[in-house]
């Protein structure tokens, strides 16, 4: 089966690789930089993923004046993320350009040491401020595996900063969370779209990645547990599309994602690359187009430009599934394999064709222009997780087939919890996790192959292993580039517990009732913090005098929450 990729030339719209590359292509991938060095989990683990108090909130920031003014810009989220955990908010300080050795180093020892080696007192979720030429990608990557981490990076076409659009994302954040619980919307719309170009990547990302994830959400949705207010898929079922039909979607997904308050997205499409020409004609064009999304055969595209001042899914979270659609790193992790491949003359110089579409030496990296404009967006969304490298169909098939000679395996469940997991209203920085802790799985099992066969030099090395190491190698490279760039703390504002909950826990105390005095001057969500803090292993007392309450207060809450925590499961069979 071929391997395809999720990139098209910015000038002509034709896929850089339009056949794919055959299997053997890579059977022989160069050896992971960084083996096994990655953390797979949270360092702790005992307490609930989404509860602030216990898992804490920090800033990663470029070192200097730069990341000092990006706080300023910053100061409300800061603000509110204090009132949110009850503690300070931790600010590190890095140096630009860590490569995967260099971040794993800090994550070791200056991350930790912060907060005196005490795990209790570790941010867990980390929002890093500035590009990734002030904080690099690999420090994110490797933090992916042990925090819930996310970005805000905003510059002009130049490459400057544009401190109005961390002023603009963060009033944006705080307007949608500061709404009331009564005033959350009850269910996400969900929206599956497929650029049908006519393409060997998007035929085989229908086949095995779109349709498994519409029937299993379709699925869990009758069982109660996709809790989305719509369901609906843009561009795709079977056959051939005229560019007609194919522009049509296009006006179907930005109609769609106007409408879309608190929704999620879900794209699939060619990100642009390289002009077939060979070059840019300037930077600024670069900064401009890289990884804008390709919509049909013809010369048709949406870019940043086409998000401004127009509502693009409005409080929601968009999953760009493309090439570059996140940014552009420094140096692709491809680029030795691509070599290696060119360097032997192999499959009809494809692999130089894709070489040739990679970032430039001395490039600076940077976050693509498209997520940029929609998070910048007052009424875009409030987070993008995107690529920032080659996406292949890796992302969501195994590339080999199966003993009995079938079809490669789909991996859509690699996605399929990410959606759940936004719809049902976990943070950002969870909903990323679900497809970053894939990568520890791999990695593991690639480990362990290297490993085995120094062990044992003269031992056998088949065709078999080859290629099954090398779809562990290129699976590994694919799912480390994901990122989320946004608050990891922020979700989708909708409604976390059933309906009468809230007001069930208003009048929860001894006492208390539902529009009283006292009790019901609470905010819900307080409340809902101090639970989770003490479900999450800490102390009554101390979580009690945190919140302003009594012992008896907090543990009146507790059996509320529980009681109907139970009643919502009990409804879902």
């Amino acid at each position: 089966m071929p391997l395809h990729l999720f990139l098209a030339h910015a000038d002509t719209q034709e896929p850089v690789l339009s056949g794919g590359l055959p299997q053997d292509a890579v059977d022989a991938p160069p050896r992971p930089a960084a083996r096994s060095r990655r953390p797979t989990h949270l360092a702790e683990r005992s307490g609930l993923p989404d509860a602030l108090p216990a898992q804490r909130w920090g800033l990663v920031i470029p070192r200097g004046d730069a990341g000092r003014r990006l706080v300023d810009r910053i100061a409300p989220l800061l603000d509110k993320r204090h009132e949110d955990q009850h503690a300070q908010v931790k600010i590190y300080e890095v140096e630009p350009g860590m490569d995967a050795e260099a971040a794993n180093r800090w994550i070791g020892q200056d991350y930790r040491d912060e907060v005196g080696r005490q795990l209790a007192d570790l941010p867990r979720y980390l929002l890093i401020l500035g590009g990734p030429d002030l904080v690099s990608w690999e420090l994110q990557q490797m933090l992916g595996g042990e925090a819930f981490v996310g970005r805000l990076a905003f510059t002009d076409e130049r490459g400057d900063v544009d401190e109005q659009a961390y002023e603009a994302y963060v009033a944006k954040l705080l307007r949608w969370e500061r709404q009331g619980e009564e005033e959350l919307a009850r269910g996400a719309p969900a929206i599956l779209y497929m650029a049908r170009d006519g393409t060997g990547a998007i035929a085989e990302g229908h086949e095995h990645l779109m349709k498994p994830l519409r029937s299993a959400a379709e699925a869990l949705r009758r069982k109660g547990r996709f809790p989305a207010a719509d369901l609906v898929e843009i561009g795709g079922g079977e056959g051939r599309f005229s560019d007609d039909d194919l522009l049509d979607h296009a006006h179907a997904l930005l109609a769609r994602a106007e409408r879309a308050e608190a929704g999620l997205l879900f794209s699939m499409s060619h990100g642009l690359g390289l002009p077939a020409s060979g070059r840019w004609t300037s930077p600024e064009e670069q900064r401009r187009l890289q990884g804008a999304m390709k919509i049909s055969r013809s010369n048709d595209r949406i870019a940043a430009k086409d998000l401004r001042g127009r509502k693009f899914l409005p409080g929601g979270l968009w999953l760009f599934f493309a090439c570059f659609g996140g940014g552009a790193p420094a140096r692709s992790a491809y680029l030795p394999w691509l070599e290696q491949l060119a360097a032997l003359g192999l499959h009809d110089g494809h692999a130089r064709t894709v070489l040739s579409a990679l970032p430039r030496e001395g490039e600076r990296p940077f976050v693509a222009a498209l997520p940029q404009q929609a998070l910048a967006n007052p009424d875009g969304p409030l987070g993008v997780i995107g690529h920032v490298d080659l996406s292949w169909t890796w992302s969501f098939q195994d590339g080999i087939a199966t003993a009995g000679g079938g079809a490669p395996r789909p991996r859509h469940e690699r996605f399929q919890e990410a959606l759940r997991s936004a719809v049902n209203g976990h943070r950002f920085g969870v909903v990323h996790h679900e497809i970053a802790s894939f990568f520890g799985e791999i990695d593991r099992n690639l480990t362990a192959m290297y490993e085995k066969d120094a062990a044992s030099p003269g031992g056998a090395d088949d065709g078999a292993r080859r290629a099954r190491r090398a779809d562990l190698w290129m699976q590994r490279q694919d799912l480390s580039a994901y990122v989320l760039l946004g608050d990891p703390a922020a979700r989708l504002p909708v409604a976390r517990v059933p309906p009468g909950v809230a007001v069930a826990i208003r009048g929860a105390a001894p006492g208390g009732s539902a529009g009283s005095g006292g009790a019901a001057a609470r905010d819900p969500r307080e409340m809902e913090a101090a639970v989770l803090a003490y479900l999450g292993g800490s102390e009554a007392e101390p979580v009690a005098a945190q919140h302003g309450a009594s012992r008896e207060e907090l543990l009146g809450w507790v059996e509320t929450y529980r009681e109907w925590g139970r009643r919502g499961l009990a409804t879902r069979g």
